[in-house]
């Protein structure tokens, strides 16, 4: 059974129940830790899901010597050649594969989520245009030859026939960017053309984007075309690179590698 804890406004996991029972012990779950599982309506203390549990006598205070360091996971002290380096972090040999699973989960770790800015998204939005534009291409082949032939055979109905192919061009490639969008960003994670640059869609305490959310920021990135691109371009002098539409959803666009 797979657990997700809260750590400093942040989410957490997922976490295996053996795991979660030594972060409980070390002190990094506490009983008033916000946790969740698959199942759950909602996030709950851990000791109203799972009770509380017996503490353990508090440690003696450690004096760290010249050659101690202390773990950043579970806060224990140890020799220093003990510690394994990771970035700003040090961790102890029992808390690596927490740390560098929390790492696999998106930059999930403190420290290690990086924003993706402005033009790393342009480009995978022009990746994921050319991937809409050939599909709706083949898609639309019957309407545009049924155009041909009906302009062909009544030259004076030809501006009205046009107007109307139009028409039904763009509800037919707007349907297609939609459902293109939600299906990748609630499955994926990312578009196509993020996936490929190696970015992916998160919520601000990195959980995953849900279908409705998904579609509501295809909307809300609609909105973004319709400011002049301003809505785009704010990504720029944003501290989490967020376009309008992530303001409008609480999402953030975020590196993965």
């Amino acid at each position: 059974m797979s657990w997700y804890y809260a750590d400093g406004g942040r989410q957490v996991g997922p976490v295996e129940e053996s795991a979660l029972d030594e972060l409980v012990k070390a002190g990094a779950v506490r009983d008033d830790t916000l946790v969740w599982r698959e199942g759950m309506p909602n996030w709950q203390p851990h000791a109203a899901v799972r009770g509380v549990k017996v503490e353990a006598p508090p440690m003696p205070a450690v004096q760290a010597g010249p050659g101690t360091g202390f773990c950043s996971e579970c806060g224990r002290p140890f020799a220093t050649d003990q510690l394994l380096n990771l970035g700003t972090a040090s961790v102890c040999a029992q808390c690596k594969p927490i740390y560098l699973q929390r790492v696999r989960e998106g930059g999930q770790a403190i420290g290690l989520r990086r924003y993706a800015g402005f033009w790393i998204r342009f480009v995978a939005a022009v990746i994921d245009g050319i991937i809409l534009s050939v599909v709706g291409f083949v898609i639309t082949i019957p309407l545009r030859a049924m155009a041909i032939f009906r302009i062909v055979n009544d030259p004076a109905a030809a501006l009205g026939a046009g107007l109307g192919i139009f028409g039904i061009l763009v509800l037919i490639n707007m349907g297609l960017s939609l459902a293109y969008n939600a299906y990748f960003v609630s499955t994926r994670g990312a578009t196509l053309g993020k996936q490929v640059l190696g970015l992916k869609i998160i919520r601000s305490d990195g959980s995953a984007v849900s279908p409705g959310r998904a579609v509501g920021r295809y909307f809300a990135w609609l909105l973004s075309n319709f400011t002049f691109l301003i809505g785009f371009i704010i990504a720029g002098f944003d501290s989490e690179k967020r376009a309008l539409h992530d303001h409008i959803v609480d999402t953030r666009v975020i590196y993965t590698r």
